[in-house]
Parts: structure tokens; sequence; C-alpha cells
């Protein structure tokens, strides 16, 4: 996610020589409904963003990679769970640091800005290559996105055609809006078709 090679995504900035937080699989990092005091860049692992309805479903809305930044809110209050997937590494600065420095640094100011707007346009972009579609190709456009995002996040991986899946089945279902067995069975028909491949479970 590069603003421009001159540049780059100069935000980040602010999280240099940050303190850090070390998460394990399944905690919390940022809990829905609380002050949203700080905001966080990702430097290792993956994280997982969702949210909660009245009826109790969940909806995960994205998976999140080196150099994701999460935690800016347009209210005082966070609207959106954030839990790791996998072992992971955060760095943190309060809400007013990152803000008084977009504030005295507009080259800085204006890279967030982008940034904000290309994570919208992913957003829109996902919503619009998942709807409509059957359960193979939502599955199908998830592998293809997962990809995206370890290439874009800089992950090194001794097989370029692996897409690693550290979230599990309901985590991918309520990514898709599927459920879990529906997910199952595309796995399992995607590979009859011999369009996937899974070395392992």
């Amino acid at each position: 996610m590069k603003y421009d090679e001159q540049t780059g995504d100069v935000y980040l900035d602010v999280f240099a020589n940050a303190p850090e937080r070390q998460l394990q699989p399944g905690e919390t990092l940022i809990h829905a409904g609380d002050t949203a005091k700080q905001v966080f860049n990702i430097l290792d692992g993956c994280l997982m963003v969702s949210r909660v309805g009245k009826d109790g479903r969940r909806q995960v809305m994205s998976f999140l990679f080196r150099d994701n930044f999460v935690g800016l809110t347009a209210t005082d209050k966070y609207f959106f769970t954030v839990q790791a997937v996998t072992p992971s590494t955060v760095a943190w600065r309060s809400r007013a640091v990152l803000e008084d420095y977009l504030a005295g640094d507009p080259t800085a100011e204006i890279t967030f800005r982008n940034m904000v707007f290309r994570v919208l346009e992913n957003s829109l972009d996902l919503v619009y290559s998942l709807g409509q579609r059957t359960a193979i190709e939502r599955l199908s456009v998830f592998l293809l996105y997962l990809r995206r995002q370890y290439k874009i996040s800089g992950a090194t991986l001794t097989n370029p055609n692996l897409v690693p899946l550290p979230m599990s089945r309901q985590d991918i279902a309520d990514f898709l809006g599927l459920k879990k067995e529906t997910v199952s069975r595309s796995f399992s028909e995607l590979e009859s078709r011999q369009l996937i491949n899974r070395p392992d479970s």
C-alpha cells in the first residue's frame, strides 16, 4: 500500500519507536464499544476485524496484515472488534499523537487521507466482487483477495502459489456470508475441479 515511490505511506512514521504489543491467537486488540483512544499498525501476523449484530450474528469485515493501520474512527468509540488470528505484533500510539502528527505534517496528512480512500475503494470493490456470486465464486474471490493481501504486505512465501489460510472455516464463512458447511463443500468442489490443491487441512 504505497502512495507513490517518493513519499510512501509516510504517516506510518508516527509509529517509529512506538510501544509494541504481542498478541496470541484469539486475543482481542480492540473491543467494540470501547473508547477509541489508541491507533495501531500491524508489524507482524494476521488480525481479523468483525462486528456482531443485534441478532448475535457475526460479520467478519476484513483481515489485516503487516503495515495495515487500524483504530481511527469518526466517533470516540470503536464500532468493531479486532482479534489476532495468528501470533501477532502491533505498534500503538494514542489517537491524540496521530492527530497532532498529521496536523503538523501536510505530506503525512495527504498520504493518510489517500490510504483511507484506498481502503474504502478496496472495500467497495470486494463487496462488488462478492455480490450476487455463487458460494464457489465467493470462495475463489476470497482466495485471490488473500493472495493479493499477502503480496501487498510483502510477506515472504516459500511458494508464491501457496496461499496460507490461518483463519478458521467459520471465520471464512462469516467473511463471505456463507455457512461453514458451504465453505467446506466449496473447497472440496474447487479441489475436485483441480482448480486448487490443499497440501494439508
